[in-house]
């Protein structure tokens, strides 16, 4: 069974993750006002993409069960 993990965009979008997909995980710093924020690589057969979310990875990685 995969481990999914819930995560949220700055805007409140909330994304279920497929952390077998998962490339790696990147913090990118607090740039003029705006939060630390998450990226998110992820990559399967069929697409690429990113993801930029409020949690922290540690945040991200604590919901596996």
């Amino acid at each position: 069974m995969s481990d999914f993990v819930r995560v949220t965009e700055p805007k409140g979008k909330v994304h279920w993750v497929n952390l077998a997909h998962v490339r790696h995980l990147t913090v990118r710093p607090a740039m003029k006002g705006l939060p630390v924020v998450t990226e998110i690589h992820i990559d399967n057969w069929f697409v690429e993409r990113q993801l930029i979310v409020v949690e922290a990875p540690e945040e991200i990685l604590a919901q596996r069960v």
